[in-house]
């Protein structure tokens, strides 16, 4: 009985083991990919990251962030942004009427953040005031992800990151548990 138990806590042990890396390492929350760029009028907030995370728009455009994800964001900025709890499917619009860049970010997720860069990028920039209005209704239920995909994010496993990680750590989990298994059997027919 007692060999029982310890070949169970060894396979338990080179289970959980082999499987420990094929997760990508994560901490604070946010957006843990690389930066993404696009062009176009819409922010969106989904799996803890801004989508784009750099949006380049002309001088007084109006620039739109939806939330998509099920957890609260926020948008955090000098001089603009939006303060409160952002739920799931809530909106707002910010309009930049001066070239510059406009950092922002979501203060209750480390690592997600991201920049609007408004004509050639040179400017006052966040020293400027934006305008700032709450959306309501049909606008803000009409933006989705397929916007933030036309101004260029990405896929959610576009790098490939998530998709390797998880294809190696099958087959390394795989080819740990039958080494195991054999050793095990070999270890068996020779003690009988």
């Amino acid at each position: 009985m007692r060999h029982g138990v310890l070949r169970g806590g060894m396979v338990a042990a080179m289970v959980i083991g082999s499987t420990m890396w094929a997760f990508p390492a994560s901490a604070g929350g946010g957006c843990h990919g690389g930066a993404t760029q696009g062009q176009g009028d819409t922010v969106t907030m989904s799996k803890a990251c801004f989508m784009p995370s750099v949006l380049r728009a002309n001088p007084g455009a109006e620039v739109t962030f939806v939330n998509r994800d099920p957890v609260v964001h926020n948008v955090s900025a000098t001089g603009w942004g939006y303060f409160g709890d952002m739920t799931e499917g809530q909106a707002f619009a910010a309009t930049f009427d001066e070239p510059g860049v406009y950092p922002y970010s979501c203060t209750y997720h480390a690592g997600m953040t991201g920049a609007i860069v408004v004509g050639d990028g040179t400017g006052a920039g966040s020293g400027e005031l934006v305008t700032v209005e709450p959306l309501t209704g049909a606008a803000a239920s009409s933006n989705d992800e397929a916007e933030a995909s036309e101004a260029g994010a990405p896929a959610a496993s576009a790098d490939g990151t998530s998709t390797v990680g998880w294809a190696v750590g099958g087959a390394g989990g795989f080819l740990l548990g039958a080494a195991s298994v054999l050793l095990l059997r070999r270890r068996r027919t020779v003690a009988d």
